[in-house]
């Protein structure tokens, strides 16, 4: 098994401790069994994009932490083989472009999103989000707002603890880069 799923598994074991959760509980609680979760924490199994995001919200915790980098360093840099790439139900990919150290306060992730994705969940979490639409066509969606279809070229920001999701209705492939920023807010 690959060592980054390891530190997946770490920061998951890591934060279901700081809730004082037993595997059981958190099983529970997340509808996952406590032997996925012990796989998961020990890096036996690579989770899914699904997954991740249930335990994450869950934790009330952004996916990107899950990757974060404990030492301090001047600068970092990740090399395309150490990238962190996780899929859900082989329709979406988030490659995660840079670990999140923890005085990091962005989050830039490559989206790809394969052809007629459209039923994703929507997800919420801290600070705003910015995204550049590198190929295709995605759709994003905030709950409650009209959808805005964002094609090749354009970019758009928003706040991330609105339920959001981005949508490709094409028949081809879309990607953009999308970077999580904490701590930030924008005003109109």
């Amino acid at each position: 098994m690959n060592e980054k799923y390891k530190y997946v598994g770490k920061r998951l074991r890591k934060e279901r401790i700081k809730y004082g959760l037993s595997l059981n509980e958190l099983a529970e609680e997340t509808g996952l069994s406590s032997s996925f979760l012990s796989l998961l924490e020990n890096g036996k199994t690579i989770p899914s994009l699904k997954v991740l995001d249930k335990l994450t919200t869950f934790f009330s915790i952004h996916i990107a932490d899950l990757f974060a980098v404990d030492e301090e360093q001047d600068f970092i840099h990740l090399i395309k083989d150490n990238q962190i790439e996780v899929t859900n139900d082989s329709d979406t990919s988030l490659r995660f472009l840079l670990p999140k150290s923890i005085d990091c306060s962005i989050e830039p992730v490559l989206i790809t999103l394969k052809p007629n994705t459209v039923n994703r969940e929507f997800t919420s979490h801290r600070g705003i989000e910015f995204g550049y639409i590198l190929e295709g066509e995605i759709e994003v969606s905030i709950e409650g707002k009209e959808p805005v279809v964002c094609q090749q070229g354009d970019s758009i920001v928003y706040r991330a603890n609105l339920e959001h999701k981005v949508i490709n209705r094409q028949d081809k492939v879309a990607r953009g880069l999308w970077v999580g920023i904490q701590g930030s807010d924008f005003n109109i």
